[in-house]
C-alpha cells in the first residue's frame, strides 16, 4: 500500500495552514522494469513530502526548521518533474500502439489472433501502471507547491508575532532597573567564557607548537586588518593610475577593489584565527560561536564604512562615483565609518546577548540602545548632509553641475523616507515595540547599504564590458579577429553585456532588499492600509490598500521606463549606425510601450481585467470623443509621425514663414528650435493636416544660387568662366551635380548672369554662398570686369515743339 498525501490549505486564523492526511489506496498493477526508476522517485519525493509536512502544527517550529524545509523543496519537485517528463511519453506511446492495434472484437464476431490478444492485454497493463504514476506524480507536484505556501505561510506568521510584539518601552523606569541588578550576571557569564578560553589555552598538555601557530596566526590577522589592507589599497591606486587617463574604468574600479579588500580583511583575518582555534583544539564552543559573531559584525561593519569611502572619495576627488560636490562630501566623510561601527557593535552585543543566554533586560535594553545610537547617527547624518546641500545651493554658492541636479531629486526621496522611517522607530521605541523599531532602522541600514553597492557595481559593469570590448583592447582585439566584427558591432556588443549585466545586478539588488524583509512584507502594509474603507465599482471591490498598491506598480513602471529609455537612447543607440531620428522614434516607442505595460499591470493588481477595462474605456468614449477630441487626434497623429516619418528630429522644417529644427516629437506636440534658439511649439495635427516643407528630408541637397549683373561691355564668356572657377575651387562645392552658369537677361545696360552650385546639405548653402560672394568680386573687380549700378538708367522722351514768343502783355 502506498500512502497518499494530501495536503489542504486552512484559513489564516487556524494553527497550522496544512493539514497531512493520509489514505489508503487500491494495490497497484505491477510494475514494469521500464518504469521502475520514476516509480521509485515518485515513492520517494512522497515520502520526503510526508516528512516535510509532519509536525507542520507544532508550536516549535522555529524560522530555521521551516526554511529548512522549504529550502528542501525544490529538489522534491525537480525529481517530481523529472519522473513527469520520463512518464509521459510512455502514455503517449502506449496510447499510440492501442489505437493501432484498434478496439476488440465485439460480441458475435470472430475472436482476434491470441499473440494479439496478449499484446493487447500486456500494453492495457503497462498504460494502466504508467497512467497511475503519472497521476501520483503530478498530484504530487500540486501537493508540494501547497506544501511551500503553507511554510512560507507559518513563516509570515512568526515573523508577525515577533514584529508586533510588544515589549517595555524604553522609558520605562523598571526595565532599566532590572538591567542594573542584571549586569553583573551578566558580565560574568561573559567573563566565565572568556576564561574557559584561556582556560583551554594555558593547559599544560597543551604543545608549546600550538602556541606558537595560534600567536603567528593573530600576528597574520593583524597583519591582514592593518598593514596588508594599506598596501593593497596603495597597490590599487597605483594600477588604476595605469589605465587610461580618459576611462572611466580607473575609478569604478578602484572603487570595487577599495570595497573588496575592506570586506575581505576581517573576514579573512576572524577565519583564519578561528581555523587554527579549532584546529589546535583550543577553542570552546561558546567562544567559537562569539569569535564568529565578531567577525560577521566586523565584515559589516568595514563593507559600510568601505562603501561610503569609495563612492565619497574625501580625500581623492578626481576619483569620486557619487554625484556629490565637496561642499556636501566633506561634512558627511566621517558617517560611513561611524554607522558602520554604531552596526557593528549593536550586532555584536546582540549577539552576545543570544550565545551567553543574557537575561531578558540585558537583551531589551541593549536592544534599546543599540537602536537609539542607530537613529541618533542616522539622523545626524542626515541632518549635515541637508545642512551642506543647503549651503552647496544656497544664492551665491557655486553651481552644481548636471549630474549633481539630476542627483538631487533622488537624494530627496531618500532623506523624506529615511526621516519617515526613522521617525517611526522612535515612535515603535517610546510605545514599547522594540521589535518593530529595530526593524525599522536596520533595514533602513541595509537598504542604504544595498543601494550603494548598486550605484558602485552598476557603474563598474557600465565601464568594464565597453572596455573589454573596445577594438583598442586585447580581448576586443581578438573577439574581432575571431569572430569578424567590424568596430562598431565590437562596441554594441559591449553595451549590450553592460545592459545585461545591469539587469543581473538590478534583480540581484531587488532580491537582496526583499530578502531582509522576509514573509513580513505582506503583513506591514496588509497592516497599514487595512481598513473597512472599500470601494465598489459593482463586482469591483477596490481598498485604499490596493489604490495605493495600483499607484505604487504604474509609478514603478513608469520609473523602470524612464530608465530603460535613458539607457537605449544614451548607451546602446549611440553605438549603432542608425540616424539620430530612428532612435528618437524607437527610444519614443519604448516610453509609450512601457507606460502601457505599467497601465496594464497597474490594472491587474487593482483586479481590472480586460473585459472590465473594455467597458471602462466603452463608457469613457463619449466624453473622450467630446473633450478629449483635440488631444486624442494630436496623440495618434504623433504616432503617425513616428511610423511614417516625413520629418523626424534634426530636421530643417518650414511651416508658413517660420523655419526652425525639429528637436523633440512628443505625445502632444512637436518642438521646433528657430533661429534664434526659441521654441516653437506645434500640435502634432497641424504636421499631419498642413503643408510642411522638409528641407533636409531623405538626404536633400543644398542648392546655392548667385544672381550678378555687369556691365553691358563685359565678355560674358569670361564672366562665366571666373564665376565656374571660383565654384569649382571652393571644398564644399560639389561635382557632381555639376555647377552651372546662365545669361538670364540683357537689358538696362546689364547683364544678368544667375550661377547655381550644390553643396551637401541645405544648412551649408547660406554660408557657402557667402563665402563664394567673397570670392567672385574681388575675383571679377581684378580683371576689369565692373559690376553694373544697381539703379537703372531712364530714358525719358521729350516731343520737339516751337517755343512760341510771348506777348508783351502777357
Amino acid at each position: 500500500m502506498r500512502i497518499l498525501l494530501l495536503l489542504l490549505l486552512l484559513g489564516l486564523s487556524t494553527a497550522s495552514p496544512v493539514s497531512a492526511l493520509t489514505r489508503p489506496r487500491p494495490a497497484p498493477p505491477p510494475i514494469p522494469p521500464a518504469i521502475a526508476p520514476a516509480a521509485l522517485a515518485v515513492d520517494q519525493a512522497e515520502a520526503d513530502l510526508h516528512r516535510i509536512a509532519s509536525g507542520l502544527r507544532s508550536q516549535a517550529l522555529g524560522d530555521k526548521e521551516l526554511n529548512g524545509r522549504i529550502a528542501a523543496l525544490p529538489a522534491i519537485q525537480a525529481k517530481l518533474a523529472e519522473a513527469t517528463d520520463s512518464l509521459a511519453p510512455r502514455l503517449q506511446a502506449a496510447d499510440a500502439r492501442l489505437a493501432q492495434l484498434g478496439a476488440p472484437p465485439s460480441a458475435g464476431q470472430p475472436p482476434e489472433d491470441p499473440e494479439i490478444a496478449n499484446r493487447r492485454r500486456s500494453l492495457i497493463q503497462f498504460r494502466q501502471a504508467v497512467d497511475t504514476e503519472l497521476k501520483q506524480a503530478r498530484l504530487l507536484s500540486v501537493e508540494a507547491g501547497q506544501l511551500n505556501s503553507a511554510l512560507a505561510e507559518r513563516l509570515r506568521k512568526n515573523f508577525t508575532a515577533r514584529l508586533w510584539a510588544h515589549s517595555p518601552s524604553v522609558l520605562d523606569v523598571a526595565l532599566w532597573q532590572e538591567f542594573a541588578a542584571n549586569v553583573p550576571a551578566d558580565l560574568g557569564r561573559l567573563t566565565a567564557a572568556l576564561q574557559a578560553e584561556l582556560r583551554l589555552l594555558a593547559a599544560p598538555d597543551q604543545p608549546i607548537g600550538n602556541l606558537v601557530v595560534l600567536g603567528l596566526a593573530a600576528l597574520a590577522a593583524v597583519g591582514l586588518l592593518g598593514p596588508a589592507r594599506l598596501i593593497l589599497n596603495r597597490l590599487g591606486y597605483r594600477q588604476a593610475a595605469r589605465l587610461a587617463p580618459g576611462s572611466r574604468l580607473r575609478r569604478s574600479a578602484l572603487a570595487v577593489w577599495l570595497v573588496l579588500i575592506a570586506a575581505l580583511s576581517p573576514l579573512v583575518a576572524g577565519l583564519l584565527l578561528r581555523a587554527v582555534l579549532t584546529d589546535i583544539g583550543a577553542s570552546t564552543p561558546s567562544f567559537d560561536r562569539l569569535l564568529l559573531q565578531l567577525v560577521v559584525a566586523a565584515v559589516f561593519a568595514c563593507s559600510i564604512e568601505s562603501l561610503g569611502r569609495a563612492l565619497m572619495s574625501p580625500r581623492h576627488p578626481s576619483w569620486r562615483l557619487a554625484p556629490l560636490p565637496d561642499a556636501v562630501v566633506g561634512p558627511l566623510a566621517p558617517f560611513p565609518g561611524l554607522i558602520g561601527t554604531t552596526v557593528g557593535l549593536t550586532a555584536l552585543a546582540a549577539g552576545l546577548s543570544a550565545i551567553l543566554g543574557a537575561s531578558s533586560a540585558t537583551s531589551e535594553a541593549s536592544d534599546c540602545l543599540g537602536i537609539l545610537f542607530e537613529i541618533a547617527v542616522l539622523a545626524a547624518a542626515l541632518v549635515i548632509a541637508g545642512l551642506a546641500r543647503s549651503a552647496h545651493l544656497a544664492p551665491g554658492a557655486p553651481t552644481e553641475s548636471t549630474i549633481q541636479a539630476e542627483a538631487r531629486w533622488p537624494w530627496v526621496v531618500a532623506a523624506l523616507t529615511a526621516w519617515l522611517a526613522l521617525g517611526a522607530a522612535l515612535l515603535a521605541l517610546l510605545f514599547g515595540y522594540v521589535a518593530m523599531a529595530s526593524f525599522l532602522t536596520r533595514e533602513t541600514i541595509w537598504i542604504a547599504t544595498v543601494l550603494a553597492g548598486l550605484f558602485l557595481f552598476l557603474r563598474f559593469v557600465d565601464d568594464l564590458f565597453p572596455a573589454l570590448m573596445s577594438p583598442a583592447s586585447p580581448i576586443g582585439r581578438f573577439v574581432q579577429r575571431a569572430v569578424g566584427l567590424s568596430d562598431d558591432a565590437l562596441e554594441q556588443i559591449g553595451v549590450l553585456l553592460s545592459g545585461l549585466f545591469r539587469l543581473l545586478l538590478l534583480v540581484m539588488g531587488w532580491a537582496a532588499i526583499l530578502a531582509r524583509f522576509g514573509a513580513g512584507v505582506d503583513d506591514v502594509v496588509a497592516r497599514v492600509t487595512s481598513t473597512s474603507l472599500v470601494i465598489r465599482l459593482g463586482q469591483l471591490s477596490i481598498s485604499p490598500g490596493a489604490i495605493l498598491g495600483g499607484l505604487a506598480v504604474f509609478l514603478l513602471g513608469v520609473v523602470i521606463t524612464r530608465a530603460v529609455r535613458r539607457w537605449i537612447e544614451f548607451r546602446y543607440l549611440p553605438k549603432t549606425r542608425l540616424d539620430l531620428g530612428v532612435q528618437t522614434s524607437l527610444a519614443a516607442g519604448v516610453s509609450y510601450l512601457g507606460v502601457a505595460v505599467a497601465i496594464l499591470l497597474a490594472s491587474a493588481y487593482l483586479g481590472l481585467s480586460l473585459d472590465r477595462i473594455a467597458l471602462l474605456a466603452s463608457a469613457l468614449s463619449v466624453g473622450i470623443g467630446f473633450g478629449l477630441q483635440a488631444v486624442i487626434g494630436n496623440f495618434v497623429s504623433g504616432l503617425i509621425l513616428l511610423v511614417e516619418r516625413p520629418l523626424k528630429v534634426g530636421d530643417w522644417i518650414a511651416i508658413g514663414d517660420l523655419e526652425g529644427d525639429v528637436r523633440r516629437i512628443n505625445i502632444r506636440a512637436t518642438e521646433i528650435e528657430m533661429p534664434d534658439k526659441s521654441k516653437l511649439i506645434v500640435p502634432n495635427s497641424d504636421l499631419i493636416s498642413k503643408t510642411v516643407r522638409n528641407v533636409t528630408h531623405a538626404g536633400a541637397l543644398g542648392r546655392v544660387k548667385i544672381v550678378l549683373k555687369t556691365v553691358n561691355e563685359a565678355d560674358p564668356a569670361k564672366v562665366r568662366d571666373i564665376l565656374l572657377a571660383e565654384m569649382a575651387d571652393h571644398g564644399e562645392v560639389l561635382a557632381d551635380p555639376a555647377a552651372a552658369v546662365f545669361l538670364t537677361d540683357v537689358r538696362d545696360g546689364a547683364l544678368e548672369f544667375s550661377a547655381y552650385a550644390y553643396v551637401a546639405s541645405a544648412r551649408q548653402a547660406y554660408r557657402v554662398r557667402s563665402e563664394l560672394l567673397f570670392r567672385i568680386v574681388p575675383a571679377l573687380k581684378s580683371r576689369g570686369i565692373v559690376l553694373a549700378d544697381p539703379t537703372p538708367v531712364v530714358h525719358v522722351a521729350i516731343p520737339d515743339r516751337l517755343i512760341e514768343a510771348t506777348s508783351p502783355s502777357s
